[in-house]
């Protein structure tokens, strides 16, 4: 059964966004962004695909920049133009992704 989130999101006030996520990440304008210290491009390479699995199971694509030893994350639902519950809950899976593989934040 699809996540009627994935289909329909609903925005969700920056504050309250705010309030659940943790450090590193950070509010931008309309996106969440996080930046995590790899210190390598194979433990980058090993993270992103992790993070890629997550967000094809939420069908909620972040953008993702990978650099030797860190990698930049920006979570925005650009169907809605702002931030929504699948920016949060994906925020939260890329965290736990990162203390699985003892990736620290940036």
């Amino acid at each position: 059964m699809e996540d009627m989130a994935a289909t329909n999101p609903t925005p969700i006030d920056p504050a309250e966004v705010e309030r659940v996520i943790a450090v590193p990440w950070r509010i931008v304008g309309n996106a969440v962004h996080a930046d995590y210290l790899t210190r390598n491009m194979v433990t980058g390479g090993k993270f992103v695909a992790r993070v890629i699995d997550a967000a094809e199971e939420l069908n909620h694509h972040p953008d993702i920049d990978l650099r030797y030893a860190t990698i930049h994350f920006e979570l925005s639902t650009h169907s809605v133009g702002t931030l929504t519950a699948l920016d949060v809950e994906l925020a939260g899976q890329i965290s736990a992704i990162a203390t699985e593989l003892d990736v620290e934040p940036a």
